[in-house]
């Protein structure tokens, strides 16, 4: 656990702390589990020594005066509403930046989302253009800016966040269990996720680290994915192949409903995560952060295993 900070000069001791933003999300709960940090939340949680607040710029000034450290990990993944991207991604992030002390290290969780689709090399690393193309992906680098701005940062380029409790994905356990799930494209184009708890374990030496750095576990192609997935499951994996652009068409008719209040099962970022060709070098991240992904395969059995607890609560897709 990382401990309260005191730094001295002549005559003077300073307290210093660490606070986190996105306390109360699936991977705030990991990185709780390894950091002692302060929860900064808009509303009662019930989390140690979380601290309420509105996020305005009055408010975060006051709180975060003694900030020695500050894990940003809020953001937004609505990635069908411009205006939740915008405010979420670069506003909140302009404010923490600039209500934090001068000398105040941030780390931040980024995306390799920054990167786009299309690579401009595989695999990428930290020194590849970036080259966003998406609305997500423009706030996340804009974000990246914001935090170019401190003199002490550690922008954490993140793959694709997976683990038991990210219940999204048992959308799609529950179709390839039904022998629905489609395979868009050929199939060969691989994905890099990385498990929430191996993320998690990073993050200690991330509030020491300076720079960049890619955090993506190892790359398995989509077919693999899903066939891991169908063994756990019990059940033979999925055969049929769609193109990726009618894949993207049923994904915008759900996103049209988002508009309405219902938040879409798919999206088009969804798609374009499970069809794009993307593989990532996180060797530095390995080197300097002790970053230690566990096989895809294992991550999946896990998935699979939080999916089966949960069944009798699932409804039909």
């Amino acid at each position: 656990m990382c401990k309260i900070v005191y730094i001295s000069f002549p005559q003077h001791t300073f307290l210093v702390k660490t606070y986190i933003t996105g306390a109360t999300g699936r991977l705030g709960h990991s990185v709780l589990e390894k950091i002692d940090a302060i929860p900064l939340v808009r509303k009662p949680s019930g989390l140690k020594n979380e601290i309420i607040t509105d996020f305005s710029e009055s408010s975060l000034k006051n709180i975060l005066k003694d900030a020695g450290c500050i894990l940003h990990l809020a953001g937004s993944v609505k990635t069908w509403d411009k205006k939740a991207l915008h405010e979420a991604n670069i506003e909140l992030t302009r404010k923490i930046v600039e209500c934090s002390p001068k000398n105040c290290h941030i780390v931040f969780a980024g995306s390799i989302s920054v990167y786009g689709k299309k690579l401009a090399e595989i695999p990428a690393n930290e020194e590849t253009p970036t080259n966003p193309d998406s609305d997500y992906s423009l706030t996340k680098l804009e974000a990246e800016k914001l935090i170019k701005q401190k003199k002490s940062y550690c922008i954490l380029r993140i793959g694709t966040v997976y683990g038991p409790q990210f219940q999204d994905y048992f959308t799609i356990l529950r179709l390839i269990e039904k022998g629905k799930m489609k395979i868009f494209g050929d199939g060969k184009n691989r994905i890099s996720f990385v498990h929430a708890d191996d993320l998690a374990a990073a993050i200690p030496k991330a509030m020491e680290a300076q720079g960049t750095f890619v955090v993506s576990g190892p790359a398995a192609t989509q077919e693999q994915i899903y066939s891991y997935a169908a063994k756990a499951l019990g059940v033979p994996p999925p055969t049929k192949h769609i193109p990726s652009s009618f894949g993207n068409m049923l994904a915008q008719f759900q996103e049209v409903a988002a508009s309405f209040g219902k938040k879409p099962k798919l999206t088009r970022e969804h798609i374009s995560i499970l069809s794009a060709d993307r593989a990532f070098d996180y060797s530095k991240a390995r080197a300097e952060l002790s970053f230690s992904p566990r096989p895809i395969k294992r991550g999946i059995d896990e998935m699979v295993s939080g999916y089966m607890s949960q069944k009798p609560q699932n409804k039909p897709f």
